[in-house]
């Protein structure tokens, strides 16, 4: 007889040199468990297997399968009246014996699980002795293996040894003696980026599994491999600062999550340290974000926060987890960085009922950072944070109040040491916060690597002390200086870095030196924009920066936009800045502004660029040109963020990227532009008319901008100040601007006949220009006029013509789809009104579907908003919910546009018809907020028509508010409506 029995890996029982395949599952457990138990009694048997029946029968189920087996193999067992014995049987572990000898290289079967083919059975008492089982089964391969690593150290075979111990590892990962032996194996190898390494892979592997951190021992014995590290490495690239990397990285070792904070002077070294700190983590094991802010250029709201978003959005992307729309849009709203090719309308009236500040959106990139968390460990790295704009501060304190699941880094200057420490305090991150101080280098320090970066010669002629007084232990200096006499040993460095620059670059060719002072003036330009500022072919441009980077006077990095150049460090910058003559350097800005200038568009939001382009404007002294970046970014804002329907070409729409700037951000653009504006009165620059223009165009935006949002009495002073200028001066565009946002205003307030009016000068003004796009829309606005009177037919006629003349615009290529479907989609309206519901819902099923094709946004919440509303004069719930569920998703994710408190008082009456009470108490909250900003009769009427729905279904009082409500429809014109809900309601005559 001959049985074989593999205990590794899945069930494999061979018997007489075949395979047996047992049909039922319970008997190959109970041979496995006869057979690792060599001698078992029936009682104990049937009390592990059969433990649910009764006496009789399980020693019937026991009968069988016994019966089963030695049918199967006769003579595998030995079974009487009360025990069962296996005859003797070869297994795989015993061929396993050889493994101790470290020239043999281990199988690939230790690696398998012990007993992986038996289950629990659902049986408590098998459950518990397979774990038994399993555990012993990996004890003696564990044991073996202990014997092979003995033989190595006797044989002093390191290779075998490492490979030994690893295998150990996989067996029992949680050993931390042999996590440390293989530590020591790799270190004494010069492996210690591999030491590392396993540190943290046994410190991630106990956080997840066990939630707990390596032993002080383990924490102490990993921050001496790494101080080791940097000491050996430290000749090439890092010196003397092994007791401050230790401490941060048995901090950054740790399981929980940390906040270090490092400061110092400038040249100091805090970036040096936080690189070598990372080096040692190996990159595809954490998932890094970063952010270095800076003092040069015009900063912007949370611009401190735009790396750090635009690497997030890529990990996220990575993983497969991008955020939903809401949140995509609303980052993207303070971060270019945060968008993927999508246009967004980040509008006035989401802003009113969701406030972009930081405690919100620190709530968002927390969750999202834990997101990327499940898979690897963050951390996230912010220097320089003495530069953070006062937004990305408030950020920056209000994620850490999240306790993101983060190691955090910060970085900066001694006089903001204490109030960053202050601030860490107060934002309450649950965890402690290491701070680290770095100090100038001692002398001993400065005279150790000033003999080994210089030969003896050169520190006997200057004398130790020379080093120590010159550099003033100041890390960039002492560097610089040994840099210098490396290469020119009769320098004189005594002047300072200043001097030490200026003496390198006189060692530089002229388009060299053009170079350098171009990349001073415009840091983190690309070597197109550089070439153009220094008028140098681009071959000439690249060959110069090579020489400059081997120089180590500046480096290149990849930039959102491509590699772009900088220096090395900021005060290299600012010594090769301080040296160009002013003028010199007002033309360099110039040049820039207008490199920069060919790269930007008003509808692509760029805060950043932006943000460069005024501020080389600034420097040049062009405040001309300033005031018009102003301008052409005001125009772009206010038209697609506050507008209910913009008047753009598709072409525009189209190729917009501009998420919406929150009220304050605009507000100070406005502010700013005018304040630009008033120091320019009377300035030669600029002739009488010219200034007439700038100042006419600040009045009519900053008007039109105020009338968005509801705040009339400001707004007339400006828009009333910009039509006199304009007739003065005959500015005819700027008027008709002007005479479409009274009509907005108009509109909004609800006066008719003041509409009619302006709408018929507009009509003028536009057919003179001309500018037949203001003509439809003229004709459009005198439709609304007529149509809030109540004169329906008049304004359907009207509406006609006016869908009539922005189709004859089509056939000339100039495409106004949105004038011309919300045109249809008032005309959907009035036969609302009229009762003729089938040709109102086929307008506004135009109108969506055409909004829909093109990726139309602004206008489809609006029309799926009125195509829900003639749904539900239908009474067609199916298209009620259809169509608000798309016209509140689409506006929430900021892909609607504008549409005002309808939008919410009629999901409310959806929610409320689904059961979802909860849903509409949230939606009829947005309406009333949306109210105070816009109170249009029929808006307050459909508000009030929601409450009493949602009160009906709910079990309230409803008959006041709907009676209010059809009151208001019936005095709006809408007499059909205000009748069925009588009805509806009960309600009498």
């Amino acid at each position: 007889m001959k049985l074989k029995i593999s205990l590794l890996g899945n069930s494999l029982i061979e018997y007489e040199g075949k395979r047996i395949a047992f049909k039922l599952h319970k008997a190959e457990a109970l041979l496995y468990y006869i057979a690792l138990n060599k001698e078992v009694t029936r009682d104990e048997l049937k009390a592990v297997f059969w433990y649910d029946k009764n006496e009789s029968q399980a020693s019937a189920n026991l009968r069988n399968a016994l019966y089963l087996i030695n049918n199967i193999m006769p003579e595998a067992l030995d079974v009487d009246r009360r025990t069962v014995t296996i005859r003797p049987f070869d297994d795989d572990i015993r061929g396993l014996g050889a493994v101790t000898d470290p020239k043999i290289p281990i199988p690939s079967a230790v690696y398998a699980a012990p007993l992986k083919g038996l289950s629990s059975l659902n049986s408590p008492a098998f459950s518990e002795w397979l774990e038994a089982a399993r555990g012993k089964i990996r004890e003696g391969l564990i044991e073996l293996i202990k014997k092979r690593i003995e033989a190595a150290y006797e044989a002093q075979n390191n290779e075998a040894l490492g490979e030994s111990l690893a295998a150990l590892l996989r067996l029992d990962p949680f050993d931390e003696d042999s996590v440390l032996e293989l530590m020591e194996l790799y270190s004494n190898m010069g492996q210690d980026r591999r030491a590392a390494e396993l540190f943290q892979s046994y410190s991630s592997l106990l956080s997840s599994k066990l939630a707990i951190a390596p032993s002080e021992r383990a924490k102490k014995f990993y921050a001496k491999i790494v101080g080791r590290r940097g000491k050996k490495e430290g000749q090439q690239r890092f010196w003397c600062r092994e007791r401050e990397l230790a401490l941060l990285s048995e901090k950054l070792a740790d399981a929980a999550p940390c906040l270090l904070f490092i400061h110092g002077e400038a040249g100091i070294g805090k970036s040096t340290l936080i690189n070598e700190l990372l080096s040692t983590t190996p990159a595809d094991d954490i998932s890094l974000l970063s952010t270095k802010a800076t003092a040069i250029g015009g900063n912007y709201a949370y611009s401190s926060w735009n790396n750090i978003l635009r690497e997030l959005r890529l990990l996220l992307d990575r993983e497969g987890a991008a955020p939903d729309k809401r949140t995509a849009s609303m980052l993207a709203g303070i971060s270019p960085g945060f968008i993927k090719d999508e246009g967004l309308s980040f509008n006035a009236d989401i802003s009113s009922m969701t406030e972009i500040n930081p405690v919100a959106l620190g709530a968002m990139i927390a969750d999202l950072v834990a997101v990327i968390a499940k898979n690897r460990p963050v951390v996230m790295v912010f220097e320089d944070i003495h530069w953070f704009d006062t937004r990305s501060i408030e950020l920056l304190c209000a994620f850490l109040s999240c306790a993101p699941r983060a190691d955090i880094i910060i970085s900066g200057r001694p006089e903001s040491a204490r109030m960053t420490m202050a601030m860490l305090r107060q934002a309450k991150s649950g965890r402690a916060i290491t701070e680290v101080e770095l100090t100038p280098f001692r002398d001993e320090e400065i005279i150790y690597i000033s003999r080994s970066l210089l030969p003896e010669s050169t520190i006997r002629e200057r004398g130790l002390s020379y080093f120590v007084r010159e550099s003033e232990g100041v890390p960039l200096m002492l560097f610089e200086i040994l840099r210098t006499l490396r290469e020119n040993p009769g320098s004189d460095c005594t002047k300072g870095l200043g001097g030490l620059i200026i003496e390198r670059m006189g060692e530089l060719d002229q388009r060299e030196r053009d170079v350098l002072n171009a990349v001073a003036v415009c840091v983190g330009g690309t070597s197109e924009i550089i070439s153009e500022i220094t008028l140098i072919p681009i071959e000439e441009t690249l060959a110069a920066a090579e020489l400059l980077i081997s120089k180590g006077l500046i480096r290149e990095r990849e930039g959102s936009g491509g590699a772009v150049w900088e220096f090395t460090h900021l005060k290299l910058r600012e010594c090769v800045y301080d040296s160009i003559p002013a003028a010199r350097r007002r033309e360099l800005h110039r040049r820039a502004a207008a490199a920069l200038n060919k790269r930007y568009l008003p509808q692509h939001w760029d805060p950043a660029l932006s943000a460069m382009l005024s501020h080389h404007y600034a420097k040049a002294g062009e405040r001309v040109l300033e005031l018009k970046q102003y301008l052409r970014e005001l125009i772009f804002d206010i038209t697609l963020n506050h507008d209910l329907f913009p008047m753009l070409s598709d072409r525009l729409f189209l190729s917009c990227s501009i998420p919406f700037s929150s009220r304050e951000e605009t507000d100070k653009k406005v502010e700013h532009a005018i304040s630009i504006l008033d120091e320019l009165r009377g300035s030669e620059a600029l002739t009488e008319r010219e200034y007439a223009q700038l100042e006419a165009s600040c009045f009519e935006l900053a008007g039109g901008y105020r009338i968005s949002w509801g705040e009339y009495t400001g707004a007339k002073l400006y828009t009333d100040e910009a039509i006199h200028i304009s007739k003065q001066y005959g500015f005819t565009e700027t008027h008709i601007h002007c005479l479409k946002h009274y009509a907005y205003m108009y509109l909004q307030i609800e006066e008719a006949d003041k509409l009619i009016k302006v709408s018929r000068e507009l009509l003028r003004l536009a057919k003179e220009a001309p500018a037949p796009h203001y003509f439809a829309t003229a004709v459009r606005f005198i439709g609304m006029g007529y149509m809030m009177r109540g004169n329906y037919a008049a304004a359907e006629k009207i509406f006609l013509h006016s869908v009539k003349l922005f189709e004859q615009m089509q056939l000339t290529g100039r495409r106004y789809t949105l004038g011309m479907l919300v045109a249809k989609c008032y005309l959907g309206e009035i036969y609302e009104r009229t009762g003729d519901l089938e040709r109102a819902a086929a307008q506004l099923s135009e109108c969506t579907r055409q909004c829909e094709a093109m990726n139309l946004y602004w206008g489809r919440s609006y029309f799926h908003t009125t195509a829900a509303n003639i749904a539900l004069d239908a009474g067609n719930m199916e298209g009620l919910f259809s169509h608000i569920d798309r016209a509140a998703a689409l506006f929430e994710s900021c892909r609607g546009g504008r549409c005002g408190s309808i939008l919410y008082s009629t999901k409310a009456i959806a929610d409320a018809e689904r059961g979802d009470f909860e849903g509409a108490r949230k939606a009829l909250e947005n309406s009333e907020l949306l109210l105070r900003l816009i109170a249009k009769r029929d808006w307050i009427a459909a508000h009030n028509l929601a409450k009493a729905w949602t009160a009906r279904l709910s079990g309230g009082d409803f008959s006041g508010d709907a009676m209010t409500a059809a009151k208001q429809y019936g005095e709006n014109g809408f007499p059909l409506r205000a009748d069925w809900i009588r009805k509806k309601f009960g309600l009498g005559g």
